[in-house]
Formats: structure tokens, sequence, C-alpha cells
């Protein structure tokens, strides 16, 4: 990177006499023990980042959340920098402020001048990190697979390559389904391991949205405007074809409706969904909305909160505990005494 030197690149250039004279007047400035910058003002986040892989040697990169800064996927600079470099070295530098890994395998990449691991590599890095909850890693997944970035079959690769991530499970499970296609996976995960594996009675699968009317047929109700009279015949039009919203599930008997988001990422039809659940309420109708997520990772959450609205509107039976370990069975608004 311009403006960042390493003692023996800045010696290429001017005498070691010159070298000295620029630090001791202050017109270069020293990041870490033999690595310099050819100014005298600030010091910017990526010159400390692009020292600090000089002065950690041959093979280093920057890795983790300061690659994903890089790579645009995050905006926080951090302040902690974190290198990785090949296990094969066997001297590794303490520097101050930066954090030096080894790693057995290491992909590679250049962004904006430094060295970084490859993209879908810093994905699954960053994804083992404590600090990043589930939602960050759904989240940033969905910026990862973004158009012209990587793809959920790029990053589940790369996932075979760490066979202890401590989320190796749940992002495997989130990244096939997105891979193999979420909305019909979302909606069977949805029968499968919420519906039928907690006793919950089954609803009605892509029901119609608009309620059941008279005039099916297409006839126009009484009292309605026809247009103007006329003697002669008026060509017939054709009907033009317009698609029917569904909902993905409906229980008719109570009323209460599932829409499962089924991708995995956040939609550009937000906005159209709240419509439509407002249409819904209009008519009385309790919409529940759940996100691949929640059928995925957490459905006994989700089966408690369909059965309170649906015990709610009138079901009278229990949902089932799908294991010892359910929260099904525990959940204080199915069991007061458990409270």
């Amino acid at each position: 990177m311009g403006g960042v030197r390493t003692r023996k690149q800045a010696l290429e250039e001017c005498s070691a006499k010159a070298y000295r004279e620029h630090l001791a007047r202050g017109r270069w400035q020293s990041v870490f023990p033999g690595v310099v910058v050819t100014h005298s003002g600030t010091i910017s986040w990526r010159e400390r980042l692009a020292a600090a892989l000089l002065a950690a040697g041959d093979g280093a990169v920057a890795s983790g959340e300061c690659a994903l800064r890089l790579w645009g996927l995050a905006t926080r600079e951090p302040s902690i920098l974190t290198v990785a470099i090949p296990a094969s070295r066997k001297s590794v530098k303490s520097l101050p402020g930066v954090r030096i890994r080894r790693r057995r395998r290491l992909t590679g990449a250049t962004r904006k001048g430094i060295a970084v691991t490859g993209l879908h590599q810093t994905v699954i890095d960053v994804l083992a990190l404590s600090a990043w909850t589930l939602d960050d890693a759904v989240s940033l997944l969905a910026r990862a697979c973004e158009p012209r970035r990587s793809s959920p079959a790029a990053l589940r690769a790369e996932l075979s390559h760490h066979p202890r991530h401590p989320r190796r499970a749940i992002l495997s499970t989130l990244l096939e389904a997105a891979e193999l296609g979420m909305e019909s996976g979302a909606e069977w995960r949805y029968v499968e391991s919420v519906e039928r594996a907690h006793g919950l009675p089954p609803m009605t699968p892509q029901r119609p949205l608009d309620p059941p009317h008279d005039g099916a047929s297409g006839a126009r109700p009484a009292g309605s405007a026809q247009g103007p009279a006329s003697d002669e015949a008026q060509p017939a039009r054709p009907p033009t074809p317009r698609r029917r919203r569904r909902l993905d599930f409906l229980d008719e008997e109570r009323d209460v409706a599932v829409e499962i988001d089924g991708e995995l990422f956040h939609r550009a039809t937000f906005r159209q969904d709240r419509a439509r659940d407002r249409r819904s309420a209009g008519w009385g109708r309790v919409v529940l909305r759940a996100c691949w997520v929640d059928v995925v990772v957490t459905p006994c959450e989700l089966a408690a909160d369909v059965a309170v609205v649906l015990r709610a509107r009138g079901w009278r039976g229990m949902p089932v505990p799908c294991s010892p370990t359910c929260p099904v069975g525990s959940d204080p608004r199915l069991h007061p005494q458990a409270a």
C-alpha cells in the first residue's frame, strides 16, 4: 500500500542517514518495529493494517472482521487488527494491538491494495465469533450472497473446510436450504418440524387470500356500474390474467393464518407483505408471520406461539412437546402452573 514501507524498502529509496532524519524530524512515522508510514499526518486504519501485515512477515493477510471490512460487508473498522499467517511459519512476532493467528489453510485475495483472506473464508471465519448473534449471522449471509459476491453453494463448500466450526450445523442447514430453494423448503419444514412434530391442527396450505364471496363466476354484483348502454354488441375482451394472492397456511375454522418468509434473507416485498397482513386484519383474521430461521432453528418456540393463538381462537387441544427439552412442554402461556 502506498505510503507504508518496511525499513528495507525505505532504504532502497533513501540512505540510512536520511531514513533516520525523516523519523527524527517527524516527516515519517514508525507504526511497528521496522515499518513506517512516509508522511506526518494521521495514520489511517488501512495504513495501520497494511503496516501490521508487513511487520507480521511473509504470507500475512488481513482476516476476520478486518477482512470483512475490506470486502465491503461491514462498516466498522476494528480497533484490534486480526492477521493470519501460514501455520508453516515457526516464529510469530508480537505486535501491539494486533491479533495474529496461524492457519493451516489460507485463501487469499487483494482488496484496496491489502492482502486479505478470500471472501468465502472471511465470512465463515467471522461467523465463528461468539459476539455474532444468529440474527447477525443471517444478515451477513444476506449481504454475502448478493449478486456478484458469493452464493450459498460457495459458502457451503467453504464450510466443509471448517469441521470444528461452532455454528457448523446451523449454517449448513441454512445454506443448504438457500441453495435448494427456500420457498417450498420453508413450507415443508413448517409442516414437518412445527405442525406435525407438535400435534398442531393441520392448516390448509396455499389458501387464496381473498375471502369467499358470492359471484365467483364473475357476475357483476347488483347495483354496480354497468357502463354506457349501447345498441351495438361490444366485442368481448379476454379476461386479464391476475395472479391471486395466497396465504401459506390457513386454519379456516379459527381464521388464523401463518405466513412463512421462505427466503433466508430480507426480501424487497416487505411492504407488500405488511399490506397483506393489514387486509387480513380487516377481515378479523390473525396472521402470524415467521421467517426461515424460526422454522429451522427455533421450530419449538414457533409451535408454542402458534398454539397460543389457536387456543385463544377456540382450539381446545394442546400441543405436544417433540422432546423432553422442547419449550412447548414448559411454556407458561400454555401451562400457567409452570410459571
